[in-house]
């Protein structure tokens, strides 16, 4: 049975200046200076473009791309440390890291997928069950490798990923060759195509820094939990995801009155085992305090989301009602605080008198000057609206920077507050136009500085903002700043426009990669 992969076409000779004798090749990788990363992947990029379109056999170019991979493991992870953290658009540092990075990427999966091409294209594969396991797997792993980096930017996967990584496992399971794999990392090729398959169903564009690798390590901690099955005999429909091999679509919920995934070879996914362990090894934990905080980067709260997702998947609690409007949009607690302070210095009777004089008042207002522009504001269209949140879209071209777990100001129209809310979700759309989905958290914020009376280290005022609740009149004793700045019973310096008071915390509610939200009380 021959695989179906997407190969470039060897049609050029060898430059002369690659190494194709391995120990010379050897020689070369090694000295690549690996302090200049994009430097060193840029010629690595170059010497496998070359080799992979290059008429060559196919067991010498694998030879020579495994003395390669130690190298570029290092050249990945190097790569990936300059774009991973970055907020939405990419600056031009980091996007061409992330480019760099795909680029190898493709090319190393390039490397083992033309062996496969050929093998399998020939009438008797010899000695398959010997030679075919760690190809597959390590083609395999690259697809994961760009699945997880698209994750962890936000990027929609690209077309055809999916799609290779079903052809692969279905020829593993016809072939008897599924818990076969690479014992270096000691996982099998249904491990890897698994561990794609939960990432995708944990909700990856609602995952904040760090936690596509956290989710991916849970997965690694408890192989063979779950199961892939042709039939739904004897297990729970509701707890069951579905896929289909001969699609190139990632799996689905199976809930009644869904139509299945476009394809006639499907699958079933019971990950029933792997969310009743973890449930049972989050009870058992001492330290876990579920009202503690929420969506934050502590293990146990990220385990109960994986629980839920794949255990019980989650139903929409409110309905979103499509919009057709534009809201004014800053990112971080510091624009945030900049653009409520200047809010609350405008006098309405202004608007007043224009309208009076018959001037027209814009029903959007968006600070043009110099600084609001420097700090960043811009205009953002909805899509759809609920009781708790929206979903906003921006075409390329924008200089706000977002990212999940980010908190930000939105002004609606004819809103005359800032609203604060915190990104939960975000995808990179093509041409990168972005979307997300904000939760809103507060109705107003209230400008303010805080500082830690001890254990400071030099620190100076940061600023912060006094949420005022949903609901309700008046400012709760509830303070948004930047993270890691909240400890049980800390006390702080609460400055609000020259009057200055202690206060100690008392409750976090929640922790980001990019801010706390904590209760206080007068010290």
């Amino acid at each position: 049975m021959a695989i179906n992969l997407s190969v470039p076409t060897a049609t050029t000779s060898l430059p002369k200046e690659i190494e194709t004798n391995p120990k010379k090749a050897r020689l070369w990788v090694e000295s690549l200076p690996l302090t200049k990363t994009v430097e060193s992947a840029d010629s690595m990029v170059h010497v496998l473009e070359s080799i992979n379109r290059g008429k060559m056999g196919v067991d010498e170019r694998v030879e020579l791309f495994e003395i390669y991979r130690p190298v570029i493991a290092v050249l990945l992870d190097e790569l990936e440390a300059i774009y991973a953290c970055s907020p939405l658009p990419l600056p031009a540092k980091q996007l061409q890291a992330f480019q760099m990075s795909n680029r190898l990427l493709i090319e190393c999966g390039y490397s083992y997928k033309i062996w496969l091409t050929e093998k399998t294209g020939k009438m008797i594969v010899f000695n398959a069950k010997k030679n075919m396991p760690l190809p597959l797997h390590r083609t395999l792993c690259f697809l994961r490798s760009r699945m997880i980096q698209c994750y962890k930017t936000y990027h929609p996967v690209p077309a055809g990923v999916w799609q290779e990584a079903h052809t692969l496992y279905l020829y593993a399971e016809q072939q008897g060759l599924g818990a076969e794999g690479d014992a270096e990392s000691k996982s099998s090729i249904v491990d890897v195509y698994v561990e794609m398959l939960m990432l995708a169903m944990a909700d990856p564009y609602r995952l904040m820094h760090k936690e596509v690798e956290r989710a991916h390590d849970v997965l690694k901690q408890n192989r063979g939990l779950v199961s892939i099955l042709s039939s739904a005999e004897g297990v729970n429909p509701q707890r069951l995801f579905v896929v289909a091999l001969d699609g190139d679509q990632a799996p689905k919920v199976l809930i009644q009155g869904n139509a299945p995934p476009a394809g006639q070879v499907l699958r079933l996914i019971d990950p029933t085992r792997l969310a009743d362990k973890l449930s049972q090894k989050l009870k058992s934990a001492s330290n876990i305090n579920a009202a503690q905080s929420r969506a934050t980067h502590d293990l146990n709260d990220l385990t109960a989301r994986l629980i839920r997702l794949w255990g019980d998947p989650p139903k929409r609690m409110f309905r979103r009602n499509p919009a057709d409007s534009g809201v004014a949009l800053c990112s971080g607690i510091k624009a945030i605080s900049y653009f409520a302070e200047l809010a609350s210095n405008e006098n309405p009777e202004a608007d007043a008198e224009a309208i009076r004089e018959g001037r027209t008042i814009p029903l959007l207002k968006i600070p043009r000057d110099p600084m609001s522009q420097t700090i960043g504001v811009e205009e953002w269209q909805v899509l759809n609206q609920s009781a708790n949140g929206v979903r906003l879209h921006r075409e390329s071209g924008g200089s706000v920077g977002v990212t999940v777990g980010e908190a930000v100001g939105i002004r609606f129209v004819g809103g005359r507050s800032w609203n604060v809310g915190v990104v939960r979700w975000l995808t990179l759309l093509h041409g990168d136009a972005l979307e997300f989905g904000v939760e809103l958290i507060s109705p107003t914020a209230h400008s303010i500085t805080i500082e830690p009376t001890m254990g400071s280290g030099g620190t100076k005022p940061m600023a912060a903002l006094l949420i005022a609740p949903v609901s309700g009149e008046a400012f709760a004793d509830t303070v948004l700043t930047t993270t890691e700045v909240f400890s049980d019973l800390r006390e702080f310096e609460l400055v609000d426009h020259g009057e200055s008071s202690l206060v100690r915390a008392t409750t976090l509610i929640e922790r980001t990669s990019r801010f706390d939200l904590f209760q206080f009380q007068p010290s």
